[in-house]
């Protein structure tokens, strides 16, 4: 069965400290992304977010994941600070939620 992430949306208050909104939604739209290249989504969407600095610019890769079927997408974004972290966005049916994997 394919998810749909299509539910009212949530984010944690961890997300809202740590992520900032244009990464977020960034995420949130990659999801379609993901279900075209995998054919479809699992209920488990996985973001490692890992930043690498040179002569002062921060450049955020984005590794996009999913067990089943597994399927994998990078995306990059300049960013002002760095962020390493994993976030998870989970598709409970009727809702969706973005928290970061220590709140999980």
């Amino acid at each position: 069965m394919g998810y749909r992430f299509d539910g009212n949306k949530y984010i944690t208050s961890g997300i809202e400290a740590e992520i900032p909104l244009a990464i977020q939604i960034m995420m949130f739209e990659s999801l379609a992304l993901m279900e075209r290249k995998a054919g479809e989504l699992d209920r488990l969407q996985v973001f490692r977010l890992t930043t690498t600095e040179k002569d002062g610019t921060f450049l955020l890769n984005i590794r996009h994941e999913q067990e089943i079927p597994e399927a994998s997408m990078d995306f990059f974004m300049p960013v002002d600070a760095a962020i390493n972290t994993k976030v998870y966005i989970i598709d409970d049916v009727d809702h969706v939620t973005m928290l970061l994997a220590e709140e999980y």
